[in-house]
């Protein structure tokens, strides 16, 4: 079994997912180890922020996908290429931020949402 550590984010391939998705946050620092990321967000997580929603929101969607990818790899051999993940995730989160319907549409959400 691997670490919490290498499955969240210390695994290349999910570190690179993960910088891909904080770059999408327009989030741009290293990846730390799995404690430091927590920490990181709860830190940055206060408020009720379009920007606190999406980093929030963007974190549990990439625990969710990347967990799905374990699962897809250990029980059924199948594998999803990291950009697909990264995909699934932006899908996933500008869904949620679409069926919130209070939410202050501007520019630069906008460029969130899609990028």
């Amino acid at each position: 079994m691997k670490s919490l550590e290498h499955l969240y984010f210390q695994c290349p391939k999910k570190k690179y997912i993960w910088k891909a998705v904080l770059a999408k946050c327009n989030i741009c620092r290293p990846i730390f180890p799995w404690m430091e990321e927590v920490q990181w967000m709860i830190e940055h997580k206060k408020g009720n922020k379009f920007s606190e929603m999406v980093r929030k929101l963007a974190l549990a969607a990439t625990i969710y996908h990347i967990w799905l990818e374990r699962n897809r790899r250990c029980f059924n051999n199948l594998f999803l290429h990291a950009q697909e993940i990264i995909r699934k995730i932006t899908q996933e989160v500008a869904w949620k931020i679409y069926t919130v319907g209070n939410i202050l549409r501007s520019e630069r959400h906008h460029n969130l949402c899609v990028n």
